[in-house]
């Protein structure tokens, strides 16, 4: 069974990217400045000469450091290079998965507290239409103990004075 192992990505100091950019850009000056052609005469002026090989040698500095940083970027985003951006990558996946998660849960639980209102309230109404009943019933009966207290009065007085 083979085991593979991330390797470390070992990168060329910035520092030297530059001071080798500067080395063969003073270098190509040297050369430059002594282009002639095949009678002797100079095929660039020496100053043009100057600004040119400058210029070409800042450019290709520049963009070897761009190079270099590109490949270190493209190095901390392959899976299992060991970086720490692709453990942050990695880790942000799975925050934003569990985030996703609890939002479902919330979802759910708002969903359920809805359910449980609608319920609560049905059951608000059933009980206000019980108690109204109750009271229905209750004057019913209030009525209906005045007419037994009315009756009892004139029992009483049918009874005591012989009137009715």
């Amino acid at each position: 069974m083979r085991t593979t192992r991330a390797r470390a990505h070992r990168t060329v100091p910035p520092w030297s990217i530059v001071a080798v950019g500067s080395v063969v850009t003073g270098a190509a000056l040297l050369w430059s400045s002594g282009l002639r052609d095949d009678t002797g005469v100079e095929l660039l002026d020496e100053p043009t000469s100057k600004v040119l090989v400058a210029l070409f040698g800042a450019t290709a500095t520049l963009l070897s450091l761009l190079i270099q940083r590109t490949a270190q970027i493209k190095h901390e985003l392959r899976p299992n290079s060991g970086s720490s951006a692709r453990d942050a990558i990695d880790r942000s996946e799975a925050t934003s998965a569990a985030t996703a998660e609890t939002v479902d849960q919330l979802a759910a639980s708002v969903a359920h507290l809805e359910r449980a209102h609608r319920d609560q309230a049905a059951h608000h109404a059933a009980l206000r239409e019980d108690v109204q009943a109750v009271r229905r019933d209750v004057s019913g009966t209030a009525a209906d103990i005045r007419g037994v207290r009315a009756d009892i009065g004139r029992l009483t007085n049918l009874i005591t004075k012989g009137t009715p």
